[in-house]
């Protein structure tokens, strides 16, 4: 049994336009700012949170619930780049920024969105870049919360 591993197979794309959250085209994902090498190793948290609902009854003698709708909660933690031109970073996450965050996962980042690809989908705008404390021996970062502001698509396929 061998573990699947994540290292260098996650490709992190910024799209400012996308036809569809479902099945986005792959020429539209390509053409979009690929984040994973200015992420950190753990600058992509990407949290689902699911909301309870009360199902329990009058006739009920024990609390009961069922799963509710889901809420994602998206922060990347970004290193900034001492050279302006490779900085995309900085220059894409910018605040207010309506655009869409695609993640594809094991497959090696390097290679382009192909049709068929499983992809998350998330219509984000960008909320104000967070400057971390500075601290030796790291570099320089910030945070971005991503505030998904429609429906997001965890289970897309990348079409033609």
């Amino acid at each position: 049994m061998a573990d699947l591993l994540g290292d260098g197979n996650v490709k992190v794309t910024f799209c400012l336009t996308l036809s569809s959250t479902s099945n986005p085209p792959a020429d539209e994902c390509n053409a979009g700012v690929d984040l994973q090498e200015v992420l950190t190793k753990d600058g992509l948290d990407i949290s689902p949170e699911q909301a309870s609902v009360d199902n329990t009854n009058l006739a009920s003698r024990d609390e009961t619930e069922d799963a509710g709708s889901v809420k994602y909660s998206l922060e990347l933690t970004v290193k900034i780049q001492e050279e302006e031109a490779d900085d995309v970073g900085t220059t894409t996450l910018v605040d207010r920024q309506k655009g869409f965050l695609v993640v594809r996962r094991n497959r090696p980042h390097e290679e382009d969105y192909e049709v068929g690809d499983p992809v998350e989908v998330y219509p984000v705008r960008c909320g104000r870049q967070r400057k971390q404390p500075p601290a030796l021996n790291t570099p320089q970062t910030f945070k971005s919360k991503l505030f998904n502001y429609a429906t997001a698509d965890s289970d897309a396929t990348v079409a033609a």
